[in-house]
């Protein structure tokens, strides 16, 4: 039977701040994950047709097959081409969901073993969402690691980017075809 990882007992939890470089790595991670946030509204809110301040009233992100289930329902709802590639965008959100959770759940502890400061990332004693259990226990924080989970939320904003993008073009054109076509307007 495959044994269960030990934790490191040299690791305790860092009692004072971060370095002024990583704080700022992640801050910047955790500003473009906020970012993405803000587009995937913006598609929701533009599906829905409904304002920004009505869909903060009314709407939470949900977790990311969740969102694009429903994404999926309302271009069906407006006949809008369905051919987005919508699986691989999932992904990407599944991806950057994680990192965020990684980035603002776990704990960030020093290696009492070792002369220079090391973070290492202590997996949360909680539910780390899905996809979660496959973060080691610990990792080392470093420059390479904070920049590949940067590159994972970039590449799922440039993701939810085309999709607003589609969104947009698709509602254009579907708001022409009801301005030129009056048995379109559904407003009568």
């Amino acid at each position: 039977m495959p044994r269960k990882p030990i934790f490191n007992a040299a690791l305790v939890p860092l009692t004072q701040p971060l370095p002024a470089s990583v704080a700022a790595s992640i801050g910047t991670t955790l500003a473009r994950h906020a970012y993405l946030d803000w587009v995937l509204g913006q598609v929701m809110y533009s599906l829905m047709e409904i304002s920004i301040k009505q869909g903060r009233v009314i709407l939470k992100l949900p977790r990311p097959r969740q969102y694009i289930a429903a994404v999926r329902d309302l271009y069906e709802f407006h006949g809008l081409d369905g051919a987005y590639p919508f699986e691989p965008l999932a992904r990407r959100l599944e991806t950057a969901e994680r990192v965020r959770a990684l980035l603002t759940r776990s704990a960030y502890m020093r290696d009492t073993g070792s002369r220079t400061l090391r973070i290492q990332l202590a997996r949360a004693l909680w539910d780390p969402g899905p996809g979660g259990e496959t973060q080691p226990e610990s990792q080392v924080l470093d420059r390479r690691f904070l920049a590949a989970r940067r590159k994972e939320v970039e590449d799922a904003i440039r993701s939810a980017e085309r999709l607003r993008a589609a969104t947009d073009k698709g509602l254009r054109a579907l708001h022409a075809q009801r301005r030129t076509r009056p048995r379109l307007d559904r407003r009568k």
